[in-house]
């Protein structure tokens, strides 16, 4: 029961160090664009798409193609099946309130907006939750940024089976705000050759 704490409380930890870093990434300037562009072009999930650039950044390594299946089946079935659903409705609340009712009718809205960020703090969770502990040797603090860079564009393959200019914009844009010292045209590079070597 104890060891069995310890990796629940490492976790919530862990979730909690995730949601910072995610929600200072999203916020820098033209990232939140970035993402939303992603996500509508690829249905990509943005909380698991940080998650695994904050794995990388982090130290944990980078997810072979079958660790990363294993690792977001879970985290992308609940963003399917309970955040997409929350999504559509607050974005139906908003383009057609009712008439007369439109004050009441934001605020129902900005109530699912704070249930879904919710929702998205659950994804990151599941994604740590079956993130592979111990098997990923901690990396060096100058390989980090390949890692993540890795980590991001496996996940994006999924979606996007060839190294389209779009996907790889946006990832040298959102990895470059978790790596501001890293050059985009290198991101791009590292990025470009996980689609070719297959992960």
């Amino acid at each position: 029961m104890g060891a069995e704490a310890d990796r629940a409380s490492s976790i919530d930890e862990e979730a909690a160090a995730l949601w910072d870093f995610a929600v200072r990434v999203y916020d820098m300037a033209g990232i939140k664009d970035a993402c939303l562009a992603v996500q509508a072009r690829y249905g990509l999930s943005i909380s698991t798409l940080l998650g695994a650039i904050w794995a990388g950044a982090h130290g944990h390594g980078r997810l072979g193609a079958t660790q990363l299946e294993t690792t977001v089946r879970r985290a992308i079935e609940w963003h399917r099946e309970v955040i997409e659903p929350m999504r559509a409705l607050r974005r139906r609340l908003r383009q057609q309130p009712p008439p007369g009712l439109e004050a009441r009718t934001e605020a129902l809205r900005r109530e699912v907006l704070r249930q879904e960020l919710e929702a998205e703090r659950i994804e990151q969770h599941l994604f740590l939750e079956d993130f592979p502990r111990g098997e990923c040797a901690v990396s060096p603090a100058e390989e980090r940024w390949r890692d993540a860079t890795a980590n991001a564009a496996l996940y994006t393959r999924k979606s996007c089976p060839r190294p389209e200019a779009e996907a790889l914009d946006a990832l040298a844009l959102i990895l470059g705000a978790a790596f501001p010292d890293v050059d985009a045209a290198a991101i791009k590079r590292e990025a470009a050759g996980i689609w070719r070597v297959g992960g």
